[in-house]
């Protein structure tokens, strides 16, 4: 995933990170941890779907 803007946390936009869980049903908000280490919990409308494969890339 991708943040679409910049997050309170200090997180700016267009920041890869992995979802590792769901962090709240009626907010939709997403674990994300990010590629410095960081475990952030996101709301849906600030992530994008990441189009390039990062962890299993074959080649």
């Amino acid at each position: 995933m991708i943040t679409t803007q910049p997050l309170p946390e200090g997180i700016a936009a267009g920041v890869a990170g992995t979802v590792v869980g769901m962090a709240g049903w009626i907010q939709r908000r997403w674990r994300v941890q990010f590629d410095d280490g960081r475990c952030v919990s996101v709301p849906e409308y600030a992530l994008d779907a990441d189009s390039t494969p990062r962890r299993f890339a074959r080649g």
